[in-house]
């Protein structure tokens, strides 16, 4: 049998309307730079290569040369319904795809943490590619800006080069660090995610608009410095996507706001260098927050990391002592999770395991029972690894019938589960499980655990493999 060709392929039909909605994107894009443009020169703000560039990086699999082509086929579409004439609309074209084709697969090198900018030296980064796919439009530039509008090649390649450059800086953050949305907007909303909507943290967004109000008010050569202390304010407030938003909206403004007469900056920018300069300026006070954002974003994820290994035992990836004992005290603080019960657990003869197959066996033994265990258990109980072959469970809200029947499940589950060492050999080990039940609030864990725990030892005593209660919960 001969193999299907490319277009019957399951995910041919889902490339192609992809790539129409591309093309159908850059259509959009474009139709909305051409109308920025004042007379007789290009756009004021023109997002569409960014926007492209920022699309083809964000699928899942490379672009197609569907995509290519109908990207092309939007751009000549849109300056055909502005009207821009066809010796004009494919130099342009061209220029535009000189700088995305350079952009993008410099981009597309580069691992998922450095082009979403979560790497602290992502911006290092960012920053030359961006310069990258500004330069090859200022290539094309150099060719066909004097054809079209006059000057010099060295005057065109300048004047594209800022222009793809602030826009690339504006643009493309908001693009590689934009979240799920859609999974975002569907997926189940927590009560905790209601209240992390705190009032005061409007704050550097009102004072973020205020600046942007008193440029317009004040005006005149430091205006554009205005929203600069707002927007490092909001870096250091709010998620990295959030402030790609921000300067991407501080850019578009600053930019269409003078072209358009509504920001005033005490000089004319009514010349191809003052253009560039602009451009420049714009260009350099939107990378400050976008550095902090991104440096931050690095910070934060390094102490999450961090404080993961602090709490959690590296073998079994369970809550160590001091992570188990800091949870209890914080979930026992609620007066709603009493009852409360507490399992101490000890893996049988486990001395025996190691002492025969090794110490790498021991390793799979006790990996295999903390992932049984955590099975067995509710959401919202507390699971931990209090040293050795011995773990311990919080089960908040839990009356002592009900605990009682969790850990039969687990030490059940345990002694019919089979652990596979790497040379295929094939061990099972048991569990003596103590249980401790309260009722009353404010009873301490460490009181709880040594009840779990003479219960333990009753249990190892009775012949092992079994579930015993405590004194207090019998």
């Amino acid at each position: 049998m001969q193999p299907s060709h490319d277009t019957h392929r399951p995910g041919a039909g889902l490339d192609l309307k992809d790539a129409l909605l591309v093309g159908a994107v850059v259509i959009a894009c474009s139709i909305f730079g051409i109308h920025t443009a004042p007379p007789g020169v290009l756009a004021a703000f023109w997002p569409t290569n960014a926007v492209l560039v920022g699309l083809l990086l964000r699928r899942a699999h490379p672009p197609t040369p569907a995509h290519w082509l109908l990207a092309v086929a939007g751009y000549i579409v849109a300056d055909t319904c502005m009207r821009q004439g066809w010796p004009r609309t494919l130099m342009l074209t061209s220029t535009n795809m000189m700088g995305v084709s350079v952009c993008y697969l410099l981009f597309a090198r580069m691992s998922d943490d450095v082009r979403g900018l979560r790497h602290p030296r992502s911006m290092l980064r960012f920053v030359p590619v961006a310069m990258s796919g500004a330069a090859a439009a200022g290539v094309g530039g150099m060719v066909i800006h004097p054809a079209l509008f006059g000057g010099t090649p060295a005057y065109g390649f300048m004047f594209w080069f800022s222009k793809e450059l602030v826009n690339y800086i504006a643009i493309l953050p908001v693009l590689l660090t934009m979240p799920d949305l859609l999974r975002r907007l569907v997926g189940p909303r927590r009560r905790s995610d209601w209240r992390g909507l705190r009032p005061e943290l409007a704050a550097p967004l009102a004072a973020f608009v205020g600046s942007l109000w008193l440029e317009t008010q004040l005006g005149g050569p430091g205006a554009i410095a205005f929203p600069i202390p707002a927007m490092l304010w909001c870096a250091l407030t709010y998620s990295l996507f959030a402030t790609a938003g921000i300067t991407l909206l501080f850019s578009m403004w600053t930019l269409l706001a003078i072209a358009s007469g509504a920001l005033v900056i005490g000089a004319p920018v009514d010349t191809p260098q003052a253009v560039m300069s602009l451009r420049v300026g714009v260009t350099l006070t939107a990378l400050a927050p976008l550095a902090v954002a991104s440096v931050m974003v690095a910070r934060n994820e390094l102490l999450a990391r961090l404080r993961h290994a602090a709490s959690h035992d590296p073998l079994t990836q369970v809550l160590n002592r001091g992570g188990f004992m800091a949870r209890a005290d914080s979930v026992l603080a609620a007066a709603a999770h009493w009852p409360a019960a507490v399992l101490m657990m000890d893996i049988d003869f486990f001395k025996k395991v190691n002492d025969t197959w090794g110490h790498a066996a021991g390793d799979e033994v006790r990996t295999g029972f903390a992932h049984l265990a955590a099975g067995c258990l509710r959401g919202g109980d507390v699971l931990g690894r209090l040293g050795g072959e011995e773990f311990a469970v919080l089960l908040p809200g839990c009356a002592v019938d009900d605990a009682r029947a969790i850990a039969q499940r687990i030490c059940d589950a345990f002694a019919a589960h089979t652990a596979v060492l790497a040379d295929g050999t094939r061990l099972s080990a048991t569990v003596s499980i103590g249980l401790d039940c309260r009722s009353v609030p404010g009873t301490a864990v460490g009181t709880m655990l040594s009840a779990a725990d003479a219960a333990l030892y009753r249990a190892k005593h009775d012949g092992r493999n079994r579930v015993v209660l405590g004194a207090v919960a019998a």
